[in-house]
């Protein structure tokens, strides 16, 4: 684990507010809430981010480390892929975010060549095992508790990660827990 990293966590966009409309005025605040926690992250030592580049919170998260890479050239961002053809069905849009992204990231990792049970468990795993803090947007509500989120966040406090979670209803941070 490298205490000085950080991997993002969040829910399908279809489950907040504004779903995929970027330029709703509460997706605008969630992601300048997480944006203002990742260069808090940065001033206090974390360098290096992971991400599953799925959309929302992770592919939110990505683009801003790639908007200061410029500024901070010793941030690094590691694209963690659950499996090869992971963008295949999302919308011409999302696909080129999530190209470039994957062109733009310091290092890329393969879980799995193609789509197997168990992949984004791996994934997911992979993202906790590697990072000290985990920057979540996320609702504990009840439907919530079955998606893969949900897992990830329950294996970081198991692995006594820090977690940082902004509600995606209100753009209001919980305290930062810090199990490390």
């Amino acid at each position: 684990m490298n205490t000085l990293a950080c991997a993002f966590a969040g829910h399908d966009p279809l489950r907040f507010p504004f779903g995929y409309d970027e330029d709703d005025e509460l997706c605008k605040q969630v992601k300048a809430t997480m944006q203002i926690q990742i260069l808090s992250l940065y001033g206090n030592g974390v360098t290096d981010f992971y991400t599953n580049c799925e959309p929302g919170a992770p592919m939110w998260g990505a683009e801003f480390v790639l908007k200061i890479t410029k500024k901070f050239s010793n941030i690094n961002l590691y694209c963690i892929i659950p499996y090869e053809e992971q963008a295949k069905k999302w919308s011409p849009q999302l696909r080129d975010r999530y190209y470039e992204i994957l062109e733009r990231s310091t290092y890329n990792h393969l879980i799995c060549p193609r789509y197997e049970q168990g992949c984004y468990l791996q994934c997911n795993r992979f993202l906790v095992n590697h990072a000290g803090f985990i920057l979540a947007v996320y609702d504990e509500g009840l439907l919530a508790q079955a998606e893969p989120v949900a897992h990830l966040l329950t294996y970081a406090k198991k692995k006594r990660r820090g977690i940082i979670t902004i509600h995606p209803n209100n753009a209001e941070l919980t305290p930062i827990i810090i199990n490390c």
